[in-house]
């Protein structure tokens, strides 16, 4: 019969060691960790949703505010109204302004979107912007994340389905369950030896859908910008490529994509007239509408209902979010200026405008009615959006609800 080994003392020591050094490691893991950095505080109870107003306000008056610089458009989800500073994500109630929910790192955020009923925040580490969370609106608790390689800036965008994230040298296109549908331009890496280590291009403007990126890019020793149509393939890395010359519209010049309706394209190219042009999948140019002046610095587009609303500057167009049709323009009147692009509340359209808000009839654009409101002077767009029968207004930095 083989006699059974015995433990030594040495045995015994050995053991301990090792333990101690997997406790340490395990440490230093989980104190170097994004876990340990991140503070996530879920809602008391479940928010319901938010039911759509059945009619616009008669007035208007500002029920609270609170500081939004990460976000380019409002948020509003799952029955709450997000915020993004610093490096933290608050939900609140539409109402109150009541922290319902939170979301924080001790990094400050590259940006805050949605996509269904979740916000998505996207913070940076050391290969950009590319660690992305989600937070279930109507919970607070984490949803499904994502890390990737990303530039140092981004710019971010939702169809609602989709997630767009821009930087000057790479772009990435999100599911909802962050699952990266469609990659373009620079890699950290060589992953396959057929795809490019880095871009011929520096991107200026994109915008997307689920179905399509369009994406206007100035390369090295050609004067002229181009157009870059982008659909996904079997593999994501290897979207299939359209290139649409822009002859006469510098590199150096102020276009840009407003939207992407399916595969169709509105663009915005300032030379050689001020004009927006609605591009297939083709590259061929379907429709143009001139413009009496070229378009502001910080204009800005937004989706409301069956509508693209694309505030210029003094005016906003008002396209078919199916096809990206132009419907026709809102312009200033009676001493009154569009100062943002349109929400949609009750069938009505309702545009930002001096001291107040005009409602239009969306289908004709006929006006119908002025609400006042004092607003102080805003450095940019004033972007609505509604969150049931209140309205959510992005004036710069700021982010405030009117009720």
């Amino acid at each position: 019969m083989v006699k059974p080994e015995r433990r030594t003392r040495g045995d015994v020591m050995a053991a301990v060691a090792i333990a101690a050094v997997i406790a340490v490691v395990a440490g230093l893991v989980w104190w170097t960790s994004d876990a340990r950095a991140t503070i996530s505080q879920p809602a008391a109870s479940a928010i319901p949703d938010l039911e759509p107003a059945t009619a616009v306000p008669a007035a208007l008056r500002e029920l609270w505010s609170a500081a939004s610089p990460k976000t380019r458009l409002p948020v509003v989800v799952g029955g709450s109204v997000v915020t993004g500073d610093g490096g933290t994500v608050q939900g609140h109630d539409p109402a109150t302004g009541k922290t319902l929910w939170s979301y924080a790192r001790d990094v400050d955020l590259c940006g805050v979107t949605s996509v269904y009923h979740y916000a998505v925040a996207v913070y940076p580490d050391s290969r950009g912007c590319g660690q992305v969370s989600t937070i279930n609106g109507r919970t607070g608790k984490r949803g499904n994340a994502r890390t990737g390689y990303a530039d140092r800036e981004v710019r971010l965008s939702s169809d609602g389905t989709t997630v767009l994230s821009v930087g000057a040298t790479r772009l990435e296109v999100w599911r909802s369950d962050m699952v990266r549908m469609l990659s373009y331009g620079a890699l950290d890496a060589r992953v396959k030896p057929d795809v490019p280590a880095a871009p011929l291009c520096r991107l200026t403007s994109a915008a997307a859908s689920s179905s399509a990126v369009s994406v206007l890019e100035a390369c090295p020793n050609e004067p002229d910008l181009r157009l870059t149509l982008l659909r996904p393939s079997d593999e994501e890395d290897m979207p299939d490529i359209k290139i649409v010359e822009l002859p006469d519209v510098p590199a150096d010049s102020d276009a840009r994509v407003i939207a992407v309706s399916d595969t169709t394209t509105a663009v915005y190219l300032p030379t050689p007239t001020p004009t927006v042009n609605v591009i297939d999948d083709t590259g061929t140019t379907v429709a143009s509408t001139l413009m009496p002046a070229p378009a502001a610095a910080d204009a800005v587009a937004s989706r409301a209902g069956d509508l693209v609303t694309w505030w210029t500057g003094d005016s906003v167009m008002v396209f078919d979010a199916s096809g990206l049709r132009y419907r026709y323009t809102v312009t200033p009147s009676g001493g009154n200026v569009p100062l943002g692009p349109a929400t949609e509340m009750a069938d009505r359209l309702l545009v930002p405008v001096t001291d107040g808000y005009d409602v239009f009839e969306a289908g004709t654009g006929r006006g119908e009615r002025h609400i006042a409101l004092t607003r102080p002077p805003v450095d940019g767009a004033v972007v609505p959006a509604a969150a049931g029968d209140h309205v959510v207004e992005l004036r710069g930095g700021e982010l405030v609800v009117l009720g």
